[in-house]
């Protein structure tokens, strides 16, 4: 897949050329030209039009921008076209909705052209025919489901559609009618395809049938299909018929969930990495190299980062021996920390290993944000000498790495590609065997059938990689603990900056940790707004602009303007455009009428 994707660029262009409504219909094709007619005839043909539907992967942009621009996990800094839509300050002729509503179409279109004409290739091997036409399947079943999260009933359209034709302007269909076709378009695609891809190979990044169970799983979850959820996610799970997928581990409990999402660990160079199950795989070294900037993002050393980490997120991380910060007597960030750690070393102290695998912490060694916030007040401090962090920077002087919450990422972040701009080729990991684990313990839940026997085989592996104490069914109860809360946490802590925060918060009707909804209770509007370390945990107060909001208990306020409204904000408004162009698309989602 590595060299076969750099194709797209050539056939999205004949794939527009070609996929025309042709009304000279009787006049004969010409033989040393490439058209719709005498397209599809070789393997190579239908490899490249299949290749062209992955544009609906869309790079790190789904999983990692959207995502936690929505979430309450790590905004970008900036009021980015995601961070507003989070915001709910937005209305529906907000540019992104036109944009993410008509290339989702545009996507759509493609798989449909391509599974409304590929049997057309009657020289290809029949089965390699139908392996293609099921990675297409998967990849429309994709769209729609991102389509149905976003707006919930949408037009459904199945066929090529051209100028003129009615389908342009089809009313929309309800979301479980779509998610049905998808859950069934899911299975189906799953008997077509290889039941797995070999990492380390230059098949990697090809969708294969555990690909497609696992991408079941999930929308089976998302809308509620306990049933399904569960036994896709079986199916995946020692014993069923899709089981290859394991949990990366080398028996180094301390490096192995951050190696996962770093050069060391990525699944298209290391055949030892059985996790991922579907990533996008970028290639620096090729003639047309793919890359990213995400590294540099993480930790950009002379600006302000671009993703935030929240204080409900690292507060979120248990404590070692398994219990919340606000139960555990070894939690030190509490502002009861002895001298022998500083206020910010402490909250990092006796934490879920996780943490710091995923949020950089005081005497990290590989810091390419370089000078911190001890850097200009303490020479001997200075973290531009030595790569190792030592605290926040709040000033935005140019001279290292600014958070404006007080912390930093640091899983996904690729150390060396932090100094230079848009060359990381890290992979994306769009699905991994560590989600199944958690949708399949989540099912159980919903259904009733959730043991400790359960827990054991999902919760409990993903603790087991990093040495963290194991979830103990009669010790949550002991301890006053709500299971359906500790298995939520479990699924933030584990999946942070993977893409599914905000849609988990949806599926669970809690809307109100993404932004102040106004009906809800005092308490529960707090938690809308999100925010960043407590001022006293700052190496210097001094470094806060005067402008800079803390609460009464001290904590920065990052985004006190988010709004969620109920119902209104569990979907998207319909975008104006559309509405204009299809009339039939009226009336708006509940909230968004006016």
């Amino acid at each position: 897949m590595k060299r076969a994707i750099h194709t797209l660029t050539i056939f999205m262009i004949l794939l527009f050329l070609f996929s025309s409504c042709n009304d000279q219909f009787l006049e004969k094709a010409p033989l040393d030209e490439l058209t719709d007619e005498n397209f599809w005839q070789t393997e190579l043909q239908v490899k490249n039009a299949a290749n062209a539907c992955y544009w609906a992967l869309i790079g790190k942009d789904l999983p990692i921008n959207l995502s936690e621009g929505l979430s309450d996990n790590a905004p970008w800094y900036t009021m980015t076209s995601w961070r507003q839509i989070g915001s709910g300050l937005y209305g529906s002729d907000f540019s992104l909705l036109n944009t993410r509503y008509r290339d989702s179409y545009r996507q759509l279109r493609r798989c449909n052209h391509f599974l409304n004409n590929y049997e057309r290739a009657t020289a290809v091997d029949a089965e390699l025919l139908e392996q293609y036409a099921a990675e297409v399947k998967f990849l429309r079943a994709f769209i729609y489901y991102y389509l149905t999260c976003f707006w919930g009933d949408v037009p459904f359209v199945t066929t090529t559609v051209s100028a003129g034709d009615e389908e342009l302007t089809a009313p929309r269909t309800e979301r479980a009618v779509i998610v049905d076709f998808i859950l069934k378009e899911l299975r189906d695609a799953a008997e077509k395809l290889p039941p797995y891809i070999t990492p380390g190979t230059d098949k990697f990044g090809r969708i294969s049938g555990a690909a497609a169970k696992a991408m079941e799983s999930r929308v089976a979850l998302q809308n509620h299909r306990w049933e399904a959820a569960r036994d896709a996610s079986k199916e995946l799970m020692p014993g069923g018929r899709f089981a290859y997928h394991q949990l990366y581990s080398t028996g180094r409990p301390e490096q192995d969930y951050f190696d996962l999402f770093t050069f060391e660990g990525r699944a298209s160079r290391n055949p030892n990495n059985l996790e991922p199950i579907l990533s996008y795989v970028f290639n620096f070294n090729l003639p047309a190299p793919t890359r990213h900037n995400l590294s540099r993002e993480l930790q950009v050393p002379d600006q302000i980062i671009r993703f935030n980490p929240t204080q409900s997120l690292i507060d979120s991380y248990l404590c070692s021996d398994g219990l919340p910060i606000e139960k555990s007597p070894l939690y030190k960030g509490n502002g009861t920390y002895t001298p022998a750690y500083s206020a910010y070393d402490s909250l990092f102290v006796n934490r879920d290993p996780r943490l710091k695998q995923s949020i950089v912490y005081p005497g990290y060694d590989k810091w390419y944000g370089r000078e911190d916030g001890r850097g200009t007040s303490n020479p001997a401090m200075d973290a531009s000498k030595t790569n190792i962090f030592r605290s926040p920077k709040f000033n935005n002087d140019g001279k290292g790495a600014v958070t404006y919450t007080g912390y930093y990422v640091r899983k996904y972040c690729e150390p060396s590609k932090v100094p230079v701009y848009n060359q990381d080729d890290n992979d994306i990991i769009f699905i991994r065997y560590g989600e199944v684990l958690l949708n399949y313990a989540e099912a159980m839940y919903e259904l009733g059938a959730l043991n400790q026997t359960v827990v054991d085989e999902t919760v409990n592996l993903l603790r087991d990689r990093v040495g963290m104490k194991r979830m103990n069914l009669v010790e949550l109860a002991a301890n006053g603990l709500d299971l359906k809360e500790e298995l939520e946490r479990e699924r933030r802590v584990e999946l942070f900056m993977e893409g599914h925060r905000w849609f988990d918060l949806l599926r669970w009707k809690q809307g109100y940790k993404l932004g102040v909804d106004k009906a809800e209770s005092a308490a529960r509007q707090e938690m809308g707004i999100q925010k960043g370390i407590r001022k006293d945990y700052a190496y210097d107060p001094s470094v806060f602009a005067s402008s800079t909001k803390f609460d009464n208990n001290g904590y920065l306020i990052f985004d006190d303007s988010r709004l969620f409204e109920n119902p209104k904000n569990y979907l998207w408004s319909l975008p104006f455009r559309q509405m204009e162009l299809n009339p039939n698309l009226r009336p708006n989602n509940p909230g968004w009428e006016d």
